[in-house]
């Protein structure tokens, strides 16, 4: 077995509590905005994921001085940006280094990043961002295969977004850029995701004036510099997602700290409509597997819809479920990679088209070897073997670790026989 791979034995049921850790695709933005602020910020609940330690990689290339502490705490000091131009091989190693270009064309007033890399889950492009930035001043090109942003300063603008995708990608650069920005920005079709909630009281704390979080509207009132502070980031929803699907392909009950049905949006119906039981109590919501789960339709969309990243694990519960199940994704064309490696494990699945699957749920999936090629993918085949019959070997782990904070320390936590080769 590779050291890239787990050995997975199925057929147990989870059992008992877990705490997921702080949001990957909401602290990503916060550690690019400290770029922003003079002085010292302290983050809490900062995710330990491979992502997270290239983006602190990234800050200290710009003459940022980054200390991890224990329990998830990083203190980032910034004494000054030192250039703006951002390496090629830490910004191929993930998809966020585009977070880069607005706060370094808002110190610098220029930015340049390789194009970023990450999972290949279909057509990424930067464009929502760029044309974002544009509106802003921003004048953008490809230039010896770098992204080049310029703009000898910004200018507050009417910002509108695709009202289809509602891009928090694009979402938090604009917000990051307009905070600086001479003038007033109107972001229209704005994600209000909990993550862009999140960053929005992170950005205000530090001295954005920012109005209209929680709706598709953002207005943001440029100031001249922010300050250093405090600030924690929000529970990963999506690791909760995870966690509540675990639940359901092994037949399980997990109970999640720190999460509430409130940051969920569609993924608590979705699993309920399955025929999972949640519960919410201080401190948390439980997931309890009851009779054998039906099968539905999901469509992964904008929040407060499904969300696209937990379409594939979602996929892996409806393998099992009785009846017919579909599953669409209307945010990604290549999010059904996972549906051969299911086969192989015994599910039905009929690929529709690039972006629809129909599921018709077995009574168990049996253990395979499986792979998985990128960070949700990878999960999913984890929760699958966990609830199938037999062993199974898992490879991909280094892409979940780019987005799970000890996935498998967590399973074990919760009963889970699951090692690596160095266990």
């Amino acid at each position: 077995m590779s050291e890239d791979a787990w050995r997975i034995a199925g057929g147990r049921a989870l059992r008992g509590r877990v705490r997921v850790a702080g949001s990957k695709n909401g602290g990503l933005p916060t550690l690019a905005a400290t770029l922003l602020v003079d002085g010292e910020t302290i983050l809490h609940n900062v995710p330990r994921i491979a992502d997270v330690e290239t983006m602190l990689d990234l800050l200290r290339s710009f003459g940022l001085t980054v200390e991890e502490r224990a329990g998830g705490t990083v203190r980032i000091l910034n004494r000054g940006l030192e250039t703006h131009r951002a390496p090629l091989e830490l910004v191929g190693r993930m998809r966020a280094s585009h977070y880069l270009l607005g706060p370094l064309v808002a110190r610098l007033g220029r930015a340049e990043i390789p194009p970023p890399g990450g999972c290949d889950i279909g057509q990424r492009p930067l464009d929502y961002i760029l044309s974002g930035l544009e509106a802003l001043g921003v004048e953008s090109r490809v230039e010896n295969e770098r992204v080049v942003v310029r703009a000898p300063r910004l200018l507050g603008a009417r910002v509108v977004l695709n009202p289809v995708f509602r891009s928090p990608g694009a979402t938090f650069s604009i917000l990051m850029a307009a905070s600086l920005a001479e003038g007033a920005t109107l972001i229209e079709n704005a994600s209000f995701e909990p993550d862009v909630a999140a960053f929005c009281r992170y950005l205000i704390a530090a001295g954005a004036e920012i109005e209209g979080i929680g709706t598709t509207t953002l207005t943001v009132r440029g100031v001249d510099a922010l300050h250093g502070v405090q600030h924690t980031i929000n529970p990963d929803r999506l690791e909760a997602g995870t966690f509540f699907c675990a639940a359901a392909t092994t037949r399980g009950e997990v109970f999640v700290e720190d999460i509430q049905r409130s940051d969920l949006g569609a993924i608590a119906d979705k699993l309920e409509e399955a025929g999972l039981i949640l519960g919410e109590s201080d401190g948390g919501m439980k997931a309890a597997y009851g009779e054998r789960l039906r099968g539905i339709s999901v469509v992964a969309e904008p929040f407060p819809h499904f969300p696209t990243d937990l379409q594939p694990p979602m996929a892996a519960v409806l393998a099992a479920a009785k009846g017919v199940s579909r599953i669409r994704d209307s945010i990604f064309d290549l999010r059904l990679q996972y549906a051969d490696e299911l086969e192989k494990m015994g599910a039905q699945i009929r690929v529709l088209d690039a972006r629809t699957a129909e599921i018709t749920g077995v009574r168990r999936l049996h253990g395979a070897e499986v792979a998985g090629h990128n960070i949700r993918d990878g999960a999913t085949l984890v929760l699958a073997a966990l609830g199938a019959e037999g062993e199974s070997i898992v490879s991909g782990r280094r892409y979940v670790a780019r987005g799970y904070e000890a996935l498998d320390a967590k399973l074990r936590s919760l009963g889970a026989h699951i090692e690596g080769a160095e266990d």
